[in-house]
């Protein structure tokens, strides 16, 4: 599942960015070029969300009325992973930014909250209901099984000796 297209991305930053960004004479949007940097960040997403969810995503069920066909869904990517593959994207076609520019501050946003996705500590949401896959381990991110190994320990006044 392709989770960002390049019309997702001159929806949310503007063809003439995008023009700037692909084409050296500043003609149109080279779609190959976009392709490879949401390639790319797609890749870079399916690095941290591989930890807590199974490859490929099934997506999130999204209703799609057809016309005879009220019931019609059409399978979509979670609309947070949407935005996070832009963004980063968005970085990647960009050759040189200062650390406070937009597109950089957006792009580490975007590598904290696949973060905290790949630690369990956020979750991969549909807003239409479901989920967007089947979870690696346990039944919420973060619940994977986890083993500790003690070694047993005595407190005697031998153990304890040079110790003030």
């Amino acid at each position: 599942m392709q989770y960002a297209t390049v019309q997702d991305m001159i929806d949310r930053f503007g063809q003439a960015e995008l023009v700037q960004l692909t084409d050296p004479q500043l003609l149109a949007v080279q779609a190959p070029k976009a392709q490879r940097a949401l390639d790319d960040a797609q890749h870079l997403a399916d690095a941290y969300v591989g930890q807590v969810y199974a490859l490929p995503l099934a997506g999130c069920s999204k209703p799609a009325p057809v016309p005879g066909d009220v019931h019609a869904q059409s399978q979509v990517p979670p609309p947070l992973l949407t935005r996070l593959v832009c963004d980063v994207a968005r970085y990647y076609l960009y050759s040189d930014l200062a650390p406070e520019h937009e597109v950089y501050l957006r792009y580490k946003a975007a590598e904290r909250e696949l973060t905290q996705i790949a630690e369990g500590k956020s979750v991969l949401s549909c807003p239409w209901g479901g989920v967007p896959g089947t979870l690696v381990a346990g039944d919420a991110p973060g619940d994977a099984e986890v083993f500790h190994g003690f070694s047993p320990r005595r407190i005697t006044d031998d153990t304890l000796r040079g110790f003030a």
